[in-house]
C-alpha cells in the first residue's frame, strides 16, 4: 500500500535524487517543460532491502514522492513526460497495483497540464498492459500517449542533445534498430517520405489526399478565418490526424470543428516532405535567378516587387522555371497549393492573409537548401519573395 508521504526521511528523498530515476530536462521543440523517467536506474528490489530504504514499500513512497516534487514545478505549465522503459525487469519492475495506486493518487492538476507521455522502447509487456490500464482511465489521457521505437524518432519532439540519456539506452537503440522489420514503413505513409513515394501508392491520384483534404475542408470553413494559417493547433491533435493517415485511417476534419488544425496538418506535410515541394535543383536555380540582371532589383530593391515584375521576359522566365525545373507531380501539386493560396488571399479583409503574410507562412514549407547551413535569413527572404510571386501572379504564371 501506499504510504502517507509527509513524513519521509530528507536523507532518503536525496538518494532517491543520486539514482537519476527522476531528471528534469529543458524544453520539447514545442516549447514545453520535459520530465524524464528512465527505468533502468530503478534498483533491484532486493539490493533495496539492504540499504537506506530498509524496505521496498518505503523505497517507492520516497520516489513516488520524489516525483510529485519534480512535477510540482511544472504543474502550472504545458509539460511533457519522456519514460525510457528499456531496463525494466522482474527484479526492479514495480507491481500492477502500486502503479494504479500510484495513478489514482496523483491529483488533476497534475494530469492536466501533461501534454505528451513518450514512451521509449516499448515491449510486448507494455502493449499488452496499456490496453489493460486504458480502461481505468481517461480517454484524454489515453490520447497524450506516443510509442518512440527508436531515439531516432524521439529527436522529432524533443532536442535530443538537452536529454541526459542513459547510456544502457543509447547503447541499446542501434539494437533495436536491428530487429525492426527492414521494410517497416507502411505503404499508407504520408509524413516523412517523398512526394514520389506517397503517390505511387494513391493510385490514380496526382494531389496527395492530406493536400486535397485540407485545403477542401479550409475552403469550406476557414477562408474568412483571421490569422488562418497563423496561428497553432492543439499538438497532440496535430500528431494524431498525422498517424491516422500514416496508418490509412479515414480522416473527418469536421469532427474536431477547428479549421486550424487542418491548417497545420498542410505546413507540416509539406515540410516533412523528404525533399522540397519546389526541389533542391529549383532551390539552386532560385539563387542564381536572384542575382541575375533581370531579377536583381526585382528581389532586393523593390517594396512592391509584384507590381514591379511588368516586363513579359520576367514572367517568362519564372514560369519556364518552374515548368522546366519541377518534376511532373511536384508542379501540378504546387499549382493546386498556389492556386488556393491565391484564393485565401482574396479574402484578407476578413481572414488577414496578404500575399506576403502567406509567403513568410509558406516559403520556408516549399523550398529549403540540402546544405542546412545554406537555409540563412537572406535566403528565407528570397524565398518568401518567389513565393509571394508565385501567388500574386497565379494567373499569368500557371494558367497562361
Amino acid at each position: 500500500e501506499l504510504h502517507d508521504t509527509e513524513d519521509v526521511d530528507y536523507q532518503l528523498m536525496t538518494k532517491i535524487a543520486e539514482y537519476g530515476i527522476i531528471e528534469c530536462c529543458g524544453d520539447d521543440k514545442f516549447g514545453r517543460k520535459t520530465i524524464v523517467f528512465s527505468a533502468c536506474r530503478l534498483p533491484n528490489q532486493e539490493l533495496i532491502k539492504n540499504s537506506e530504504f530498509k524496505t521496498v514499500i518505503k523505497f517507492r513512497e520516497c520516489l513516488f514522492k520524489y516525483f510529485l516534487q519534480a512535477f510540482d514545478q511544472y504543474v502550472d505549465m504545458d509539460y511533457v513526460l519522456i519514460y525510457f522503459h528499456y531496463g525494466l525487469r522482474s527484479y526492479n519492475r514495480p507491481s500492477y497495483g502500486w502503479l494504479m495506486k500510484s495513478y489514482l493518487k496523483i491529483d488533476r492538476k497534475y494530469k492536466k497540464n501533461l501534454k505528451a507521455l513518450y514512451v521509449v522502447h516499448p515491449t510486448k509487456w507494455v502493449k499488452f498492459l496499456w490496453p489493460v490500464l486504458r480502461s481505468l482511465i481517461s480517454a484524454k489521457f489515453s490520447r497524450k500517449v506516443t510509442y518512440i521505437n527508436h531515439l531516432s524518432e524521439l529527436e522529432e519532439y524533443v532536442h535530443l542533445e538537452n536529454i541526459r540519456i542513459p547510456v544502457e539506452v543509447k547503447n541499446f537503440d542501434p539494437v533495436i534498430r536491428l530487429e525492426l522489420p527492414k521494410n517497416q514503413m507502411r505503404l499508407t505513409t504520408k509524413f516523412h517520405v517523398s512526394l514520389q513515394f506517397i503517390l505511387d501508392n494513391e493510385p490514380g491520384e496526382t494531389i496527395p489526399i492530406v493536400v486535397r483534404q485540407t485545403i477542401d475542408y479550409i475552403k469550406d470553413c476557414g477562408l474568412n478565418e483571421p490569422g488562418i494559417f497563423r496561428r497553432a493547433a492543439v499538438v497532440s491533435l496535430i500528431k494524431e490526424v498525422q498517424q491516422k493517415y500514416n496508418e490509412g485511417q479515414p480522416v473527418i476534419f469536421e469532427q474536431y470543428g477547428d479549421v486550424h488544425l487542418a491548417a497545420c496538418v498542410l505546413k507540416t506535410f509539406l515540410r516533412d516532405l523528404s525533399e522540397p515541394l519546389m526541389t533542391y535543383r529549383l532551390y539552386n536555380e532560385l539563387l542564381g535567378l536572384s542575382g541575375s540582371d533581370l531579377f536583381k532589383d526585382t528581389f532586393y530593391d523593390n517594396e512592391d516587387f509584384c507590381l514591379a515584375l511588368k516586363r513579359p521576359d520576367q514572367i517568362d522566365v519564372i514560369r519556364d522555371l518552374i515548368i522546366e525545373k519541377l518534376p511532373t507531380q511536384n508542379y501540378n501539386v504546387l499549382k493546386y497549393l498556389i492556386e488556393f493560396l491565391n484564393l485565401v488571399a482574396n479574402y484578407s479583409n476578413t481572414n488577414l492573409m496578404t500575399t506576403t503574410n502567406l509567403s513568410i507562412v509558406f516559403g520556408p514549407n516549399l523550398s529549403w537548401s540540402e546544405d542546412v547551413q545554406m537555409n540563412s535569413l537572406a535566403s528565407y527572404s528570397l524565398i518568401n519573395t518567389f513565393t509571394e510571386i508565385l501567388i500574386a501572379r497565379y494567373t499569368e504564371l500557371f494558367l497562361k
